[in-house]
């Protein structure tokens, strides 16, 4: 696996941890569509994302070990 695509990764994942557990607690909270919070939203729908992100490398990183089956 490339060297970039893992410091991407870990890029990633710092400014996915950075915005969950200090971003969402310093935002104010208004509603979005009448209805939802920003903070929830932000806690319901990003890990989705971070998710697929996750999946991708590690699919990616598993094709790489050849020597393991």
């Amino acid at each position: 696996m490339k060297k970039s695509t893992t410091l991407l990764f870990i890029l990633f994942n710092v400014i996915y941890f950075f915005i969950d557990y200090v971003l969402v607690t310093i935002l104010p909270n208004p509603l979005l569509f009448g209805w939802l919070p920003l903070q929830l939203y932000i806690l319901l729908f990003f890990p989705v994302i971070a998710a697929i992100v996750w999946g991708l490398y590690f699919h990616a990183f598993f094709n790489t070990q050849g020597h393991v089956k």
